[in-house]
């Protein structure tokens, strides 16, 4: 079974919760990145899906687009795992978390990587995209 420390990007692209619009998509243009983790210092306090920032003014705060809570997943959980927080969740990226450290992040693109693809159903971008209430805090860490 592959862990999710084995598959995940270790590298996220990260932007500050008082950034605008502009400059988040600024760097989801450099990186390439699907989905941006917003930071306080250290602290992972939203994240933002590139979806999020087509709609936004380019002065918009990222602090007002970002979804919270934020689902993580712990870096010794099955890709299997991953999959299915994914699904049920209807999101499309979990950060790695462990003790408060972001590790990376893990998506589909992980998954598909590591050949877990076919088993993802088709879900949506993220559920604020779609109107649909964010996830309660007891799902906030996943293990």
């Amino acid at each position: 079974m592959t862990l999710v420390c084995e598959a995940m990007n270790r590298a996220p692209a990260t932007v500050e919760a008082d950034a605008t619009a502009a400059r988040a998509l600024g760097v989801v243009e450099t990186t390439g990145a699907a989905h941006l983790l917003v930071m306080d210092h250290d602290d992972l306090i939203g994240i933002l899906c590139a979806c999020d920032l087509r709609a936004a003014g380019p002065e918009e705060q990222v602090s007002e687009r970002m979804s919270v809570p934020v689902i993580t997943i712990r870096p010794d959980a099955t890709l299997e795992d991953a999959a299915i927080t994914l699904c049920d969740c209807g999101v499309g990226c979990l950060p790695v978390v462990v003790g408060g450290l972001v590790l990376g992040t893990l998506g589909e693109e992980e998954l598909a990587a590591a050949g877990v693809q076919g088993r993802l159903p088709h879900r949506r971008c993220h559920p604020r995209a779609h109107g649909l209430e964010p996830v309660g805090p007891h799902l906030a860490h996943h293990h």
